[in-house]
This record gives C-alpha cells, sequence and structure tokens, in this order.
C-alpha cells in the first residue's frame, strides 16, 4: 500500500470513493462522496528536490541555513558545545601529558616498585 493511501485514508477515512495512483507525479488521489478530490504524496520527503540536489549544494544549502540561524539548534547553542568541547579536549591533553611526564619522570623500576609497596 502506497504511502499517499495511508495518509488519504487517515484524512478522510470511509468518505472516500475512489483512490487512483499518478505514477508521474508519485501521488494518490482520492474522490470523496461529496465530490472532492485531496491527493497526498507518496514519498515522506520529495524526491525530485533531494536528486536534483549534489551532496556539495545540500552542504553550501546548510551552511547558509547556518549562518542565517535558520537551524533547529541555534548558533548560540553550537558555539557552547564548541567551547566545552575545545575546554574538554584542552583538559585531556593536559592530564595526558601529565602523566607521560610523571611516566618518563619516575618511571625506573626501583621508584616504581617503591610506589606500589608504600601505598602512595
Amino acid at each position: 500500500m502506497p504511502l499517499g493511501e495511508d495518509i488519504l485514508l487517515a484524512r478522510h477515512g470511509d468518505r472516500i470513493v475512489e483512490m487512483t495512483q499518478d505514477r508521474k507525479n508519485q501521488l494518490t488521489i482520492a474522490r470523496l462522496v461529496d465530490g472532492s478530490i485531496d491527493s497526498a504524496s507518496n514519498y515522506l520527503v520529495n524526491i525530485k528536490e533531494m536528486m536534483a540536489l549534489t551532496p556539495a549544494e545540500r552542504m553550501n544549502n546548510l551552511a547558509g541555513d547556518y549562518s542565517a540561524d535558520r537551524l533547529q539548534i541555534s548558533r548560540q547553542d553550537i558555539k557552547f558545545m564548541m567551547r566545552i568541547s575545545a575546554l574538554w579536549t584542552a583538559a585531556s591533553a593536559v592530564v595526558i601529558g601529565g602523566m607521560t611526564w610523571a611516566i618518563y619522570t619516575y618511571g625506573d623500576a626501583e621508584s616504581l616498585t617503591f610506589m606500589m609497596s608504600q601505598g602512595f
């Protein structure tokens, strides 16, 4: 069953007299009891629009939406998360650097044995 039929059944239920498929435009068309006509797409997204855009064009549109602040997540939220990520990366680098320094400084066998045996 095409998606358009589900949509039209949800909209109109038993008031539908006839349903036809417009395969060229990917639509389902319903004629109702009162003579009116309704249609619904058989796809969740417009395939023709999606196929017309290359990945580079989609990325360009996304960058334009970001600069115009039209995304679902605001620019301020993105900037805040970038700051948190940068701080976390810097803190991780400092901790790893400190551990590396400690291993090279105190890495001889006698010192390591001393630290482990004395509960350092």
